[in-house]
């Protein structure tokens, strides 16, 4: 029987995703029924119902008839033919909640939880979305917001319960090329006997996320019961998050922030502190590299990013500790994964790049002391003895090969490409500056990270002498025809600066 003020319409089913929950209806047909782009219409098939955004179109359907696309289709059990019971419903509750925040109100626990129960539900469209992030943009989130934010987005997903105690985390802001302190500081951690479920994401728009990098060594993609099982057997794991349902309503959240190249600092510190609550980490170091050409150039923007972290890690009951570190050039020497993969087993086995052994140790060090597992001041000397003494080397074999990697792998195992093209000084002088988004920009051209082999490997650091002819750094590829390309770009490009003897000339 059909509900009164329903209509009844035959599925026109189109083999498309489109993430959300759409319909398409007749031009005229909507009009006809008082609907516009954007209502909302309840769905019903036999027992199954959904709640969907109305398209319409004069030509993709004809009167009587209602488009489907897969995801409505599927969630339905819809079937070409098949007919809909079609009827309006209220908008989203969230509306208003967005139109509050974007005329400068205070959003409670509740109001923010809607909304994020909302986008995981699909109720809201991609306008809405957008609105909702551009509304904390201009707006933005005061701490207790954030906290709500936070809590609501680790609510959208699982959490994981490793059932025992301490956990402990560590996070990088980014921006930095060749920055793999992650994949040093967990074997590190684990050999000490702390757990530490480290969660990792891939390339946005780096040579290289640590799950890539990763990913050259052993397998990152798991269900969490089985992220669980490596983690209680080994102490660690290094695993890609967007393979698991942790902070599911994130990943949402960041697609609309990459697409408006809007990066609101509430919604940045309860992405990142919701994927530590998530993984329920009760000890956190974060790493916030500051300097020209990292994601964050201003050391007042990285202060007050710090402290931000440490009061909203506070209101959740998270302990946090926050490091500025240099961020003015790349740490190691490969940028790219397999390159960085060969890095990071130089430095287990003691003979690494000295910069990145370093910055690991410095952070695993505070992460020992933060948790308590050694006295204050002793942290550095405690994670030097354990990289020294080859047990961080034996412990990261340990998670390799409970990650369904090669626990034997050496360096000289990890293929890089076979085109490779050295860059020279064409001056003599001293090294100014290294530039990251240049060299990251040659590496992702050479082919990184989707060619795992692919990158750049520096033989400079800043301050080095360099005379005419020395290599500045080698561009890797698997093709040659991207080999032409990185080259052809860092002829354009000036990723390598020498020191000015004169600045200007004074008039």
């Amino acid at each position: 029987m059909v509900e009164k003020g329903s209509y009844v319409l035959k599925a026109r089913t189109f083999d498309i995703e489109t993430g959300k929950d759409i319909v398409v209806l007749n031009e005229d047909e909507a009009h006809d029924m008082d609907m516009i782009i954007g209502d909302r219409v309840s769905l019903k098939n036999g027992e199954k119902r959904c709640t969907a955004i109305v398209d319409s179109s004069d030509t993709l359907v004809k009167r009587g008839e209602i488009g489907l696309f897969s995801d409505t289709s599927c969630g339905i059990g819809a079937k070409r033919g098949d007919m809909i019971e079609v009827s309006i419903t209220s908008n989203p509750a969230s509306i208003e909640i967005i139109k509050k925040k974007m005329d400068g109100g205070s959003l409670g626990d509740e109001e923010i939880k809607t909304v994020i129960d909302e986008i995981m539900e699909n109720k809201l469209s991609e306008t809405e979305l957008a609105s909702f992030v551009t509304s904390l943009y201009i707006r933005g989130l005061s701490n207790d917001e954030t906290v709500y934010l936070t809590n609501a987005i680790v609510g959208s997903g699982s959490i994981l319960d490793l059932g025992v105690h301490p956990v402990v985390d560590k996070h990088c802001s980014g921006g930095v090329a060749g920055n793999r302190t992650t994949m040093i500081l967990v074997p590190i951690i684990a050999a000490a006997g702390l757990y530490i479920p480290k969660t990792s994401a891939r390339s946005i728009t780096s040579p290289a996320g640590t799950a890539d990098t990763m990913e050259v060594l052993a397998p990152v993609t798991f269900k969490l019961d089985e992220m669980k099982n490596v983690v209680l057997k080994t102490h660690g794991c290094i695993v890609w998050g967007g393979a698991m349902d942790l902070a599911a309503a994130d990943d949402k959240l960041i697609r609309i922030r990459n697409s408006m190249r809007l990066d609101p600092k509430g919604v940045l510190l309860a992405s990142i502190l919701a994927k530590k609550k998530s993984v329920g980490a009760e000890y956190v170091v974060i790493d916030i590299p500051v300097g020209r050409g990292a994601k964050i150039e201003d050391t007042r923007i990285a202060n007050g990013l710090a402290k931000d972290f440490l009061e909203i890690g506070k209101k959740l009951n998270m302990k946090v500790e926050c490091y500025i570190t240099v961020g003015n050039g790349p740490i190691g020497n490969g940028i790219g994964p397999a390159l960085e993969a060969r890095d990071v087993l130089r430095v287990l086995q003691g003979d690494g790049p000295a910069d990145l052994t370093e910055k690991s140790l410095v952070l695993a060090g505070a992460l020992l002391e933060l948790c308590g597992k050694v006295e204050k001041g002793k942290g550095y000397a405690v994670a030097t003895d354990i990289l020294k003494s080859g047990k961080a080397l034996e412990k990261m074999r340990e998670i390799i090969e409970a990650q369904g990697g090669n626990p034997k792998v050496k360096v000289d195992d990890i293929p890089i490409g076979n085109f490779k093209a050295e860059v020279k000084s064409e001056k003599e002088g001293r090294i100014h500056h290294v530039d990251n988004r240049i060299i990251s920009r040659i590496a992702r051209t050479a082919g990184a990270p989707k060619s795992k082999g692919a990158g750049v490997y520096m033989h400079v650091k800043q301050g080095d002498k360099v005379k005419v002819g020395d290599v500045l750094f080698d561009i890797i590829a698997e093709s040659e025809t991207k080999l032409t390309m990185a080259l052809e770009l860092s002829r354009t490009m000036e990723a390598v600066e020498m020191q000015k003897v004169i600045l200007e000339k004074y008039e």
